[in-house]
């Protein structure tokens, strides 16, 4: 039998695979869950921060009920799913419900071609970028985007798979892949407009 988490450091404690320390906060080993909230939380604060640009006080919350209901549900949780991707996914419907409740909640519908075709690996410029200002620029180019393409293109960023994502915003995987091609589109024409105002 394996020691009980509360006798184990923290290292060994990173060691666990998300579906351990699932058990074992289901075996009443509350200290399973502290190691999970670490390993999660500032990626998930991260996520909300850059889909809720400006709304810090509205980002606390979701991301308090977030963790609140992750835990209620953790009993019904999968260990076929990404764990993330899955806390991602109460995080977004917490979203979206409050900006049904306040009835201000963003419509964008980007259906693409339905023949889009690209690998996940391609089309991640964040992965070369170097430069400090031109990383700060892209940040804000990111902001601008519409809301769904927004979330697509940031949950890339954080590793979700493209079926995942769709799983996530309850859409085809068609829609993500359009998602993304003009969520790249949009971005490649402000930075364009971009580098020749600072050339």
């Amino acid at each position: 039998m394996p020691p009980a988490l509360s006798n184990m450091d923290k290292d060994q404690k990173k060691e666990l695979s998300d579906s351990e320390l699932i058990d074992s906060f289901l075996n009443d080993e509350l200290q399973a869950f502290e190691a999970l909230y670490e390993r999660y939380r500032k990626q998930l604060y991260s996520y909300l921060h850059r889909l809720l640009p400006g709304q810090h006080a509205l980002v606390d919350e979701i991301f308090q009920q977030t963790w609140i209901k992750v835990i209620k549900q953790l009993p019904g949780y999968r260990h076929q799913q990404k764990f993330l991707a899955w806390v991602i996914r109460i995080s977004h419907n917490l979203a979206i419900d409050h900006f049904r409740r306040t009835k201000h909640e963003e419509v964008c519908d980007f259906e693409g071609d339905r023949n889009i075709l690209f690998s996940e690996e391609k089309y991640e410029p964040w992965r070369k970028i170097d430069n400090d200002d031109l990383a700060k620029v892209l940040d804000s180019c990111i902001q601008k985007l519409p809301g769904d393409q927004r979330e697509v293109f940031l949950l890339r960023q954080e590793d979700v798979g493209f079926k995942e994502i769709a799983e996530i915003q309850e859409c085809s995987i068609n829609t993500v892949l359009g998602r993304m091609q003009y969520a790249i589109r949009n971005l490649q024409k402000q930075l364009s407009e971009w580098d020749l105002r600072k050339g």
